[in-house]
């Protein structure tokens, strides 16, 4: 997607959207799988393409989840600063213009990726053209808080259940 300070993101997320698309196509051929019922959900770059699934509103999909969503992000050479977070901004700015299905984006205080409030400027740029969603940003987590998802569901479990079942899906 380019070097660093002129990462281009658009393509890489919508071909990431599209491949999700077609694996739900290829999952709802299963007779075990309901056809008409899906949610989207995928952590860092998978959150973002999430956000970017929303945007094409596809049918049969309820919600989309995003866990510390972004691109660009590298703990080691610049923590908490993503290449380009203004272009991120555009690019979730331009995922609200068109998405209308109901979003939950899930970050934490000590994201070494994208820090602590590039995520919610993202998030306020996306509502701001018109897109659906919830934000929720967790206390710090470990050393790196991008990590949330995989290593302490504990923390963000009762919070994902409650959105949910506000779009319609009971709790097992």
């Amino acid at each position: 997607s380019g070097r660093c300070t002129r990462k281009i993101y658009p393509p890489g997320y919508r071909a990431a959207a599209v491949q999700t698309l077609k694996v739900l196509e290829v999952l709802r051929e299963r007779p075990d799988v309901a056809k008409d019922r899906a949610v989207v959900m995928g952590q860092s770059y998978g959150g973002a393409t999430a956000i970017a699934v929303a945007s094409l509103n596809p049918a049969g999909v309820q919600a989309t989840i995003n866990f510390a969503g972004g691109g660009g992000g590298n703990p080691e050479t610049h923590p908490g600063k993503p290449c380009s977070p203004s272009g991120l901004k555009r690019l979730f700015a331009g995922y609200g213009k068109t998405a209308r299905i109901p979003t939950l984006w899930v970050y934490t205080e000590n994201d070494l990726f994208f820090g602590p409030t590039l995520p919610e400027e993202w998030f306020d740029a996306y509502r701001a053209e018109g897109g659906v969603g919830e934000y929720v940003r967790f206390p710090p987590y470990g050393s790196n808080g991008h990590l949330l998802f995989t290593r302490a569901p504990e923390v963000w479990r009762a919070r994902l259940r409650s959105f949910l079942q506000s779009v319609g899906y009971e709790p097992l």
